[in-house]
């Protein structure tokens, strides 16, 4: 053990980034893995959905995720969760998946190969992740409106757009899509507006 704390800290800390970036790239080969398989097989949107769904449960049951990053749990113990929960509701391919991570005892990165595999399929599938704050909640026609604006900044096939509601930008709205942002609020055009009157002023 060092005597500098400081010294014994920063090699921990070290340690952890260096595991981090290993669990990333092994996810990221899992991942890739798993997208090769579900084209050759014609099941790439079956597994996309798969994947919505695994999500979905993990935000739901948080729980799940501390389960699987557990070493004290054995492994049979977190197949047999990940079993009765996933088996009978995904393709046999995904649930291939979970268990040959069960028997190579890496259940913890299997929330991190889920997003990998994610961000993959929209690459593969010409599609791009927006995001538009209003103030209120969006009707279809004008979720529609706004991913042909997102289209319009970075050329695409389809956009997944999220939504997020923000009183504080007081009207209007701010889309997101890549490097691009297009800030049209009410609380934007405001603070300019002040700005240009205290350099009037000046």
């Amino acid at each position: 053990m060092l005597a500098d704390n400081g010294i014994t800290i920063k090699l921990g800390t070290n340690l952890k980034i260096k595991m981090y970036t290993s669990n990333i790239q092994v996810a990221s080969r899992y991942a890739k893995s798993l997208l090769k398989q579900a084209i050759d097989m014609g099941v790439l949107d079956h597994v996309y959905k798969d994947a919505l769904f695994f999500k979905k449960v993990g935000k739901s049951h948080k729980t799940l995720f501390r389960v699987l990053h557990n070493p004290i749990i054995k492994n049979e113990t977190k197949l047999a969760i990940l079993t009765s929960i996933f088996q009978s509701r995904i393709h046999p391919l995904t649930f291939h998946l979970l268990k040959l991570l069960s028997h190579r005892k890496r259940e913890g990165i299997l929330p991190t190969i889920i997003d990998t595999f994610l961000e993959q399929y929209y690459i593969y599938r010409g599609i791009k992740a927006a995001s538009v704050t209003t103030t209120f909640r969006l009707s279809d026609d004008l979720i529609r409106y706004f991913k042909n604006l997102a289209k319009s900044l970075v050329p695409c096939k389809e956009v997944i757009l999220k939504e997020y509601v923000n009183p504080s930008i007081q009207g209007g709205f701010v889309l997101r899509i890549e490097d691009q942002q297009l800030d049209n609020s009410l609380a934007t055009r405001l603070h300019k507006l002040k700005k240009q009157y205290s350099i009037a002023e000046y």
